[in-house]
């Protein structure tokens, strides 16, 4: 079977890859997006809460024990997972900002004061919605993600020669990158001879919004991307 895209940032790439691996799929990494740790301090307050919605947040943040007497709220089970290493225990944990925010203004009636560490580029509908509800939310970007400049070498060729299988989209964001990046190599077209697997609608809009049909997993996790993608490739083999 033809080989796999991934597109994640490197570390999350390689995991990802030994995953497919064990299913007996070959993998091609070309990350679009680099991590880089901010090494900023939080503001000075008093916070009632902390939120975190990628376990980037945990890893890359300076001088995370200082907030150890926070209650903590995740968003995925990675987040959970990263918090949880870091001597945190999660109480609210939910798949998505959208399955989050309800929890949490279920749980904070009155004006409560969350430091969200976030990344620079994010959605906004958490911070929005708590906002909207009388809350006051901080911002902490502990991390960026830097958009790369080009696909590897490796990546162009196989999507020109038609030798990829699929891609797995994990972020809008990388998305929208991947499709910048293809269009650069004037790639474009090539697109639509590969199947795409998106973590969420939300990741698969761009791609809709070129007319390229992606499989959506039924929840925002890698484990049942990858299963729709297993059970979506075998079916054709």
């Amino acid at each position: 079977m033809k080989p796999i895209l991934i597109l994640r940032a490197e570390e999350d790439a390689l995991r990802t890859a030994e995953k497919l691996r064990q299913c007996g799929f070959n993998s091609i990494l070309s990350p679009v997006i680099k991590i880089y740790a901010t090494h900023t301090k939080a503001p000075k307050a008093e916070y009632d809460a902390l939120i975190a919605s990628s376990a980037k947040a945990f890893e890359t943040a300076d001088e995370i024990d200082c907030f150890s007497h926070l209650t903590v709220h995740a968003v995925g089970a990675k987040t959970a997972m990263s918090a949880r290493n870091k001597g945190f225990d999660p109480e609210i944990v939910a798949g998505n900002a959208e399955a989050i925010l309800p929890l949490l203004l279920q749980k904070y009636h009155k004006p409560t004061h969350f430091l969200y560490l976030a990344g620079r580029d994010r959605q906004s509908f958490l911070e929005d919605g708590l906002q909207q509800a009388g809350h006051i939310i901080t911002l902490h970007e502990v991390y960026k993600a830097e958009a790369a400049q080009r696909l590897t070498q490796e990546a162009e060729n196989l999507l020109r020669g038609n030798q990829l299988s699929a891609a797995l989209h994990y972020s809008k964001r990388s998305v929208e990158i991947f499709i910048q990046l293809v269009a650069k190599a004037q790639l474009s077209a090539n697109l639509n001879n590969i199947d795409h697997f998106a973590l969420s609608k939300d990741v698969a809009h761009p791609l809709e919004l070129m007319q390229l049909s992606a499989y959506v997993a039924d929840k925002p996790n890698e484990t049942q991307l990858l299963k729709l993608m297993v059970e979506k490739l075998q079916d054709r083999s």
